[in-house]
This record gives structure tokens, sequence and C-alpha cells, in this order.
């Protein structure tokens, strides 16, 4: 049986081939596909939680100083203005 090649060969082709050769030849293939979709998404899901990890830092929780943090708008504060002149 024939592996599926990387866009050289469509796929319709490659598991019409596998159904002429019969049922094992399609169990076959259908069980590569799906370890190769498998060890697909563990890398993505690993990357998407470096990903993650790293766009959570802030000053706050890392060592970088508070110009790395991006371009967050800071929190507005809860307190409103007294109306009073600010000094002694």
């Amino acid at each position: 049986m024939k592996e599926p090649s990387d866009q050289s060969e469509p796929l319709r082709e490659v598991i019409r081939a596998a159904y002429r050769q019969g049922e094992e030849a399609v169990i076959a293939l259908v069980e590569n596909l799906l370890k190769a979709q498998a060890n697909a998404i563990e890398k993505l899901e690993a990357r998407i939680k470096v990903l993650e990890d790293q766009a959570s830092k802030d000053r706050q929780n890392s060592s970088k100083p508070p110009s790395g943090d991006g371009f967050k708008k800071r929190p507005q504060s809860l307190r409103s203005k007294s109306g009073r002149k600010s000094g002694g």
C-alpha cells in the first residue's frame, strides 16, 4: 500500500488505491491518517500552551521590566475624584 505523500498525489487517489487493495489496506490507511492527525494535534496543543504562557506573563508575574508589558491599557482606578486640590 502507498503512503499518502505531501500534496504530490491527491488524497482521493490514495484512498482509491487502498480500496482496490482491500479491507486491510483501507484500515491501515485510516490508522496512519489518524496517527498523523493525532501527532499534529499534540504538536499544536504544545505550541498553543507555550504561546499562552508567554502571553499571560507581565511585569507582575515575571522578571520582566514594566517596559516589556506590551501595549495593554492600564486598569482604570475605581476611585472617583474628590474635587480637592492634590498636595498639602
